[in-house]
């Protein structure tokens, strides 16, 4: 006859210990498969198996999560497109099994120059970049693109505008409003680098003549027109909250 306190759960619990003790094999192998089952399904959310073979490819998890993407650039085209053909981190596919992918990346909110495409051309093509997707269209992805100097990544968006190579995009009151969080952080750190290559004359920003001089002052305007939006939208952001 079973005792009163058999059902018990700190007797449940002793019958189950035993039971695992008694078969240490099978204990350590079902540890292994969940923790395999574990690191799967890690590695699937992480999206470094994902295949990207277009830019319609792209999920918009990546956009929510900012994960950023392993490429090798192929060419560099006309207005500065980088071509990307996409390179995961883990590769489980064996590369003949692997479908062609080229996705066509624009740096996001950089009105890329011939001085600035020609920059990419010397300095990315037929390399490893990293790209983080801020929005995709039908056939290309606006995206902060990045190298590794050293040991930290560098975002060539804000390097070429820094440099006064390239200028920020000039956007619509439309464009401004409807950024996501990541695209007005991205937005204020051009600005700011823009504001520094002007204020030091770095590339374009030189002064030569009076009509320069005219034209980067309408362009300043343009650019400090576009701050002063940009903080009314955060200050109305923060106000509602």
């Amino acid at each position: 006859m079973r005792g009163a306190d058999d059902d018990s759960p700190s007797s449940l619990l002793t019958t189950i210990t035993k039971f695992l003790d008694s078969n240490v094999r099978l204990t350590r192998n079902l540890l292994y498969g969940i923790g395999f089952i574990g690191f799967v399904v890690a590695v699937k959310n992480s999206g470094l198996t994902h295949i990207i073979t277009c830019a319609s490819d792209i999920p918009g998890s990546f956009i929510a999560r900012k994960v950023r993407v392993r490429g090798f650039v192929e060419a560099i085209g006309t207005r500065g497109i980088v071509h990307v053909q996409h390179r995961p981190v883990l590769n489980i596919v064996p590369i003949k099994w692997r479908p062609k992918s080229h996705v066509q990346l624009e740096l996001a909110l950089v009105d890329i120059s011939p001085p600035g495409s020609k920059w990419l051309q010397d300095n990315i093509s037929q390399k490893i970049i990293w790209f983080q997707p801020l929005s995709v269209s039908d056939s290309t992805v606006q995206a902060n693109i990045f190298q590794w100097k050293y040991i930290l990544p560098q975002s060539i968006n804000v390097m070429l505008v820094g440099k006064g190579i390239c200028k920020v995009k000039d956007l619509t009151s439309e464009q401004l409003t409807s950024m996501s969080l990541t695209e007005e952080k991205l937005l204020e750190q051009l600005l700011h680098q823009q504001m520094i290559a002007s204020e030091k004359e770095r590339g374009m920003w030189q002064i030569k003549d009076k009509e320069t001089k005219g034209s980067i002052i309408s362009s300043l305007k343009n650019s400090l027109a576009s701050i002063a939006h940009f903080c009314r939208k955060v200050k109305r952001k923060i106000t509602k909250k």
